[in-house]
């Protein structure tokens, strides 16, 4: 009961901060909108900022979740297909939670209850690509540096064409497969040399 109720507080606030804004949305606002009264909205968060960041960590821990599975794979498979799993399992829980994708990229980093947030689920999820790309041999003769970079471009280009195809283009599910296969083959963006190695 109590979490199906949390549950309820969160929908309403995602759906304001998305159609009024962030900042134009007041705790009495979400209230309403879930059908509770604002002393129920203080059981299970302390403030509007507290509920964004809870919900934005959500959100990032599932997308992390999804990407740490510790490679169990013979470590000869090719480049474009480990990608491919990777890139396929982030854009399905970036459809999932399509609200807060969008509304992490327009307040992000800039929100100052986000910027610790989002720096530390960017490394996280920079530190699992790393740790993908060493168990499979990509990119061998990168330093930790070369590899950080390339985590973190892999990170910004398929947040980016999430939020271009399951927002502003409104994509469904049955694209996910469509912008995976895009985003593996595209030229100069991943180990196009024979068997995926550099």
């Amino acid at each position: 009961m109590g979490e199906d109720k949390r549950e309820s507080i969160v929908a309403a606030a995602l759906e304001l901060f998305q159609t009024k804004g962030y900042h134009s949305t007041k705790v009495s606002d979400i209230v309403k909108a879930a059908g509770i009264a604002q002393g129920t909205f203080y059981l299970y968060f302390k403030s509007k900022e507290d509920l964004f960041r809870k919900a934005a960590e959500e959100c990032m821990d599932e997308i992390a979740g999804a990407l740490d599975q510790e490679p169990t794979g013979s470590a000869d498979l090719d480049g474009p297909t480990v990608m491919y799993g990777m890139i396929k399992a982030s854009l399905t829980v970036y459809y999932h939670n399509r609200k807060i994708l969008h509304i992490i990229s327009r307040h992000g980093e800039d929100s100052p209850e986000l910027s610790e947030v989002c720096r530390n689920y960017y490394a996280r999820l920079a530190q699992l690509i790393i740790r993908t790309f060493k168990h499979y041999n990509i990119f061998p003769h990168y330093t930790e540096e070369q590899l950080e970079i390339v985590a973190y471009a892999k990170i910004g280009m398929v947040e980016k064409a999430a939020y271009h195809c399951f927002i502003e283009q409104q994509y469904g599910l049955e694209q996910v497969e469509l912008v995976t296969q895009v985003l593996v083959e595209m030229k100069g963006c991943g180990p196009e040399t024979e068997g995926g190695k550099e």
